[in-house]
């Protein structure tokens, strides 16, 4: 996609979508202030503090820390490993939190308010910077009485399947009489499919509350690295929300031909996997039930980089995966899943000046299947 096209897309979405407008707020707030007189702690550093600096939060339903390596014969020829910080499901008194992002403000220390770390996967300053604003005080509501959770609404797919589900998850299994709070214009289908799946109800909220007692499963930082665990919680959260499908594609191609960042010649390249017997998906098309079935199914897939290689936390362990990488948004996010998840891994540059026809794209994609 050019420039000027990355341009029109985000003028469009500002003029036409409220949360567009809102993150690009946000950003300018950003360049014109910086974080402000905010201060960010991680409840697990100050939970090594005493005196005013100790900070009460009970801890229960720990992921001890551990390191995963990429397996000895990972394709891409760069291992890469990962520490995991120790997690825990925090119960907390007093906070201020965005039902978008799930970032949380804690109130009830001596000292002024601090932005609690485990509440976010990213950096601090990246929050702000991408528009994931902090929750301001002022503007939050009350929020219900007794334990209550944080059901994400992001937009941004993966990391809303690969963040957000799970922090409900654990939420879930520390307490499944807890309240769910999700932002109301933020509600989607997929929020209303794990409803019924898990069988709990969806409160609608305002985007900023305020919470007496809230259930917060804490995050350490790890975007764009999976946590085995909650790869274990998704793959069982597809079981419940569909059953097996009748005729199920055991090869599929997930198609970007209509969305951003789409592969030269894609429609092309389709009609060639096509004709090797490769179902062609193109997600925007079907029910997210209908997505999570295909890929519970699927034995090998081949796909451009994209959000769609997410629901890969759905396929059983033991599939194929092909990643058409883009160098310019090159991002290890999706082979990470696979190594996780027990998925067999190839990248193949479908971008970097190697194949010159798409039926020299086709040849590598099969090659890479052997």
């Amino acid at each position: 996609m050019s420039a000027v096209q990355r341009i029109k897309n985000g003028v469009s979405a500002v003029l036409t979508d409220a949360q567009s407008r809102h993150e690009y707020a946000a950003r300018v707030k950003w360049l014109l202030r910086g974080s402000g007189q905010l201060p960010a702690w991680s409840l697990e550093y100050r939970a090594g503090l005493h005196g005013i600096y100790h900070v009460h939060a009970h801890r229960s339903h720990e992921d001890a820390t551990r390191t995963l390596h990429c397996p000895a014969d990972c394709a891409t020829g760069a291992p890469l490993s990962h520490l995991y910080e120790a997690r825990y499901v925090y119960e907390l008194e007093d906070t201020v939190v965005n039902t978008v992002t799930s970032a949380a403000l804690l109130c009830s220390t001596p000292e002024p308010p601090f932005f609690i770390r485990e509440s976010i996967s990213w950096p601090f300053e990246s929050i702000v910077s991408h528009g994931l604003d902090i929750p301001e005080i002022k503007n939050a509501t009350r929020g219900p009485v007794g334990p209550t959770t944080i059901f994400g609404s992001t937009g941004n797919y993966y990391h809303w399947l690969i963040e957000e589900v799970p922090m409900l998850l654990r939420a879930l299994e520390r307490n499944p009489a807890i309240t769910v709070l999700t932002f109301r214009d933020g509600i989607t289908d997929r929020h209303r499919a794990i409803e019924r799946a898990l069988g709990f109800t969806i409160t609608p909220s305002d985007k900023t509350v305020r919470l007496a007692d809230h259930v917060l499963p804490g995050r350490a930082s790890d975007s764009w690295f999976i946590h085995p665990r909650d790869a274990e919680l998704l793959l069982t959260l597809g079981e419940k929300i569909t059953a097996a499908i009748s005729d199920p594609p055991a090869k599929i191609y997930v198609s970007r031909r209509h969305a951003a960042r789409s592969l030269p010649n894609e429609a092309e390249l389709e009609s060639q996997l096509s004709d090797r017997g490769f179902r062609i998906i193109h997600p925007e098309n079907l029910s997210w039930a209908d997505q999570i079935a295909i890929f519970r199914a699927a034995k090998t897939v081949v796909a451009p980089h994209g959000a769609g290689l997410s629901n890969l936390v759905f396929s059983e362990p033991g599939a194929k995966v092909i990643e058409l990488t883009n160098g310019r948004h090159y991002n290890r996010c999706f082979e990470w899943i696979c190594h996780v998840a027990g998925h067999t891994y190839v990248p193949v540059g479908a971008d970097d000046g190697r194949y010159r026809t798409t039926s020299e794209l086709t040849s590598a994609i099969e090659e890479a299947l052997d």
